[in-house]
């Protein structure tokens, strides 16, 4: 059994719960390529990213990739149009990745491999980058609950 905190090259793999999180999203297909064109018109359509918080779910068992940001007061009306999500929340296994973009952007996959490893994946729940901020980003996995 791991203990958590862990210590990985890449960073510190720790035990994270994340409440359930409503939020706005549009889906692309799970493609690098269509990936990195959508993030920037997704971010562009908001009247600011000032307090937002950016965040990409991959559900297992589909090719679907959703951006999603986390509802604001200032979003009540949703006049963008996007689609109506809720992240889930529970606990997860989290590698932050730290650095200068674009090369952080490249540490994603081999994180996820590093958590996927580890973890008594819950299958139920999608993975997560949680965009924190610039150079700074949260690999999730979600986990079965840790007996105390």
């Amino acid at each position: 059994m791991t203990i958590y905190p862990h210590t990985h090259a890449l960073g510190r793999i720790d035990v994270f719960d994340l409440p359930d999180t409503p939020a706005l999203s549009r889906d692309v297909t799970l493609d690098v390529d269509a990936v990195q064109t959508a993030w920037p018109e997704f971010e562009g359509a908001f009247d600011s990213l000032q307090g937002r918080k950016m965040m990409g779910l991959v559900f297992g068992g589909n090719d679907i990739y959703r951006l999603s940001s986390v509802r604001l007061d200032r979003d009540t009306a949703n006049s963008l149009g996007l689609d109506e999500t809720t992240i889930p929340g529970g606990p997860y296994l989290r590698l932050r990745l730290r650095g200068n973009a674009p090369e952080i952007y490249g540490q994603i996959a081999p994180a996820f491999d590093a958590l996927f490893a580890l973890a008594d994946h819950d299958d139920n729940r999608p993975h997560i980058e949680y965009y924190k901020r610039e150079g700074e980003v949260d690999c999730l996995v979600p986990i079965r609950p840790i007996a105390p």
